[in-house]
């Protein structure tokens, strides 16, 4: 059959991918005059620049099994350190191994890592002692950390990562929807302390938490539109209405927002679900430095910043160590987030007073001594879903109310990351299986 998708991000490439490996012919119809969405990988400089995902979770195979499915396994790199940081005060604090999302399995680890106050680090040892039951329905991430240890290790270890993850606030976020390993150990066992340290004993010492490709994502995606064969790409090509596809079945890779202004005549319950799913804006920052100016340098990754410092931002990554393809001799190359749930400080700032701001913010963490000599700036309007708790239960309303032959895909749903859009291309393909004569 003739399947049309509708959105040319990761999700929709995806989606086209796995239905011509069905045996469909796809049409594709992006908006914008280029494909892959967020991720937009730019030369900036004589070097690949990521202005959006810079990576994708390895132990989530989907991303990986893709690139590797279109020829790009051998080029797929680990980030050059695993190390990072966490901004307490004005000093970095490395993270403490044995985290799971911030939730601790090693409160040793924790305190020599000296993120935690004598008391928030007693009542991080007792959890394991403390009444209580495995956890019975969804509830906010923030909830369900504050119950088991209280209110330190959610502000100062958990929501910073999870936080980071999705530009959202976890007094609000699904602890089912948005940290799925979290919910598991909540649901397997009162302790999540226990829960986490059972996980953390399966990891194997090297390996990767990030994978990229090397020489950025637009190798994917530039990949995969060549493989195409079926699929007939159209760029430039926005769809205002489903009146304008005439295929036998529909894959809607786009966001809540614009699934909603679509369905809105021919599938109204699912419109209305598909409304009540909010987005946070993000900023993301390059910022490049003379390698003499960073007087404070990183030995990691990067570093994270709690919301309970008030900062514009949110993380930096020290892009040149994190990835070798970025670096060049003598130069520091940060990339910097801002804006989150709550918080659209960032997206009220025009380029260069964005630019200033964050210097500053960084120059007393980093010991700069110079300003930056080149910067750029991607704004991402709209960017982050926010799982609200329910949202799964949203989701299951709003797949139930679509026709049999539509299927939605994309990070609104099931995971904000490349893996997660990749699975959600491969479930909406599994659904419109069934409209196959």
């Amino acid at each position: 059959m003739r399947v049309d998708v509708v959105g040319g991000g990761i999700a929709g490439l995806a989606a086209a991918w796995f239905a011509e490996r069905a045996g469909d012919d796809v049409v594709l119809h992006e908006a914008e005059q280029r494909l892959g969405g967020k991720i937009r990988t730019v030369d900036l400089h004589g070097r690949p620049v990521e202005l959006g995902p810079d990576a994708f979770l390895a132990r989530v195979p989907d991303a990986a099994d893709l690139c590797r499915a279109v020829g790009l396994g051998d080029e797929l790199v680990s980030p050059a350190t695993g190390t990072a940081y966490l901004l307490h005060g004005t000093r970095l604090r490395r993270l403490p191994e044995g985290l799971v999302l911030g939730v601790p399995s090693d409160p040793v680890a924790v305190a020599r890592a000296g993120i935690l106050s004598p008391a928030g680090l007693a009542r991080a040892a007792v959890e394991p002692f403390l009444p209580g039951r495995p956890l019975d329905r969804d509830a906010s991430v923030a909830a369900v950390v504050r119950q088991r240890f209280g209110p330190e290790v959610l502000e100062k270890l958990v929501d910073p990562l999870v936080s980071g993850i999705n530009a959202g606030d976890t007094e609000q976020l699904s602890i089912d929807a948005t940290t799925p390993q979290l919910a598991a150990l909540a649901r397997g066992d009162r302790s999540l302390l226990l829960g986490a340290r059972k996980l953390t004993r399966g990891r194997r010492p090297g390996d990767p938490v990030f994978l990229t490709v090397g020489g950025g994502l637009r190798r994917l995606v530039d990949t995969l539109r060549a493989r195409l064969t079926r699929t007939e790409v159209r760029t430039g090509a926005p769809v205002a209405s489903l009146d304008q596809l005439d295929g036998d079945a529909t894959v809607l890779a786009v966001p809540a927002f614009a699934g909603a202004a679509l369905l809105e005549e021919r599938a109204p319950d699912a419109a209305r679900a598909l409304a009540e799913i909010d987005y946070a804006s993000v900023v993301l920052t390059v910022l490049a430095y003379p390698a003499e100016a960073v007087t404070r340098p990183v030995d990691g990754s990067g570093f994270l910043v709690p919301r309970r410092e008030g900062r514009l931002t949110t993380a930096c990554s020290v892009a040149s160590r994190k990835w070798p393809h970025w670096a060049r001799e003598g130069e520091v190359l940060l990339r910097v987030s801002a804006g989150r749930a709550g918080d659209d400080r960032a997206m009220a700032l025009d380029d260069d007073e964005l630019v200033d701001r964050l210097h500053g913010e960084l120059a007393g963490v980093l010991g700069l001594t110079a300003a930056p000599t080149w910067s750029q700036v991607a704004r991402w309007p709209r960017s982050f879903p926010q799982y609200a708790v329910g949202h799964l239960d949203v989701v299951d309303r709003i797949e139930a109310a679509l026709p049999a032959d539509m299927a939605v895909a994309g990070a609104a749903y099931r995971g904000v990351g490349l893996p997660a859009c990749v699975a959600s291309a491969r479930r909406a393909v599994e659904r419109l299986s069934r409209q196959r004569p």
